[in-house]
């Protein structure tokens, strides 16, 4: 029966689609390179990387202005599952040496807009090789997963 949930989950075949391998070469580059954060902060660190990159594909996959009802409670569950794992890689970001603050635009006015700035910003994740811009995209992009369930949170 497990199989079938999995099979017919509303965001596609989970074992098939999960980006596993990216999540754990993110993961594994960032923690390495924030050895100053203690064990719960690079805890921290691996969740909102994993809800981030799920978050990205499920993007990739889904229109957005369409999206079933399923679908937006398992990702809107998501994210708030992550709040705790944010609020602590924000604090462990601002006692970083060559921490930023966030250059996200003040209003989102629709799904499609945070879709596609969502979309610019990961690419951007993605490409970075320095931690300090690569932690502050990070934080951005979960900003972003933020207004994406205060949008669509019924």
């Amino acid at each position: 029966m497990l199989a079938d949930f999995v099979n017919d989950h509303p965001l596609g075949n989970l074992r098939q689609d999960y980006p596993r391998g990216e999540i754990i070469a993110i993961q594994a580059s960032m923690t390495e390179a924030a050895s100053h954060f203690s064990a719960p902060e690079l805890e921290a660190l691996r969740v909102v990387i994993r809800l981030t990159i799920e978050f990205f594909h499920f993007l990739q996959r889904t229109d957005v202005d369409t999206v079933d009802f399923e679908s937006l409670l398992y990702v809107d569950g998501s994210v708030f599952s992550g709040m705790d794992s944010f609020r602590s890689l924000c604090q462990a970001y601002r006692t970083t040496q060559g921490e930023s603050r966030s250059t996200l635009p003040q209003s989102i006015t629709s799904r499609t807009a945070l879709k596609d700035e969502f979309t610019a910003l990961y690419s951007g994740f993605a490409a970075e090789a320095s931690f300090e811009k690569k932690c502050r995209l990070l934080l951005d992009l979960f900003k972003l997963q933020i207004v994406f369930a205060g949008l669509t949170y019924d």
